[in-house]
C-alpha cells in the first residue's frame, strides 16, 4: 500500500509543477493557429467524446446491472450483506470517475463550440 500511496503523491506533485508551469508559459504568450488546425482538433475531439460517451453509458449501465444484483445478494443472503455493500460502493466510485472524466471532456469539446 505504501507504493500507491507515493506513486499518488508524486503524480500530485507532478500535476502541481505541470499546472503552474503550463500557467507561466500561457501567460508568457499563446501560439496560433490556423483554421485547418483547429477544424482537425475539434473534429478529433468530437470523434473521442463520441467513444467516450458510448463507452460511459455501457459503463454505467453494466454498474446498474452490477449493483441490482448485489443489492439483492445482500437482502436475500443476509452473511453477504457487507461484501454486497462493499462491492457496490466499489462500483459506484468507478463509474463517478468515468462520469467525470466524460463531463470534463464534454465540458472542453463545449467550450470549444463556441
Amino acid at each position: 500500500m505504501e507504493i500507491y500511496y507515493v506513486i499518488c503523491r508524486a503524480l500530485s506533485w507532478g500535476l502541481l509543477i505541470g499546472f503552474f508551469l503550463g500557467g507561466f508559459k500561457l501567460m508568457a504568450g499563446r501560439k496560433e493557429y490556423t483554421e485547418k488546425q483547429v477544424r482537425a482538433l475539434k473534429l478529433l475531439l468530437a470523434k473521442i467524446t463520441g467513444v467516450v460517451k458510448y463507452l460511459t453509458i455501457l459503463t454505467l449501465i453494466l454498474g446498474l446491472l452490477w449493483c441490482v444484483y448485489f443489492l439483492i445478494l445482500g437482502c436475500a443472503v443476509p452473511e453477504q450483506a457487507e461484501y454486497a455493500t462493499n462491492m457496490s460502493q466499489l462500483i459506484v466510485s468507478v463509474l463517478t470517475v468515468i462520469s467525470i472524466i466524460f463531463a470534463f471532456l464534454e465540458f472542453v469539446r463545449r467550450t470549444d463550440d463556441r
